[in-house]
């Protein structure tokens, strides 16, 4: 188990075959805290703040070096996992689940 700086590789390691894993990743890195399998934890260093993320099944953690790069990460799945309108994963989201719902 080792930490990984390259998120590309690291999800391509990781289940994000439904949109309500997308979310669940995105949620926990927004919001510091696990969701789905995912789990997100906030570091406060002397030169800003780091991120780890960890993914059920996945040995390895990724490390987010600075905000900046949790923004670029972000970006990145929104961009690539989505297709959310100016990469707001909250409205992608909730439209998934209006049209996956059933009454």
């Amino acid at each position: 188990m080792g930490k990984v700086t390259d998120y590309q590789d690291w999800l391509s390691r990781v289940n994000l075959e439904e949109h309500e894993d997308v979310y669940n990743l995105y949620n926990s890195v927004s919001n510091y805290e696990g969701s789905g399998t995912f789990y997100t934890s906030k570091e406060v260093t002397n030169t800003g703040n780091e991120y780890l993320i960890k993914a059920e099944g996945n040995e390895d953690t990724l490390h987010l070096e600075s905000d900046e790069e949790k923004f670029h990460f972000l970006k990145f799945v929104a961009d690539n996992y989505t297709d959310a309108e100016e990469g707001d994963i909250d409205n992608w989201y909730k439209l998934k689940k209006e049209i996956g719902r059933v009454d």
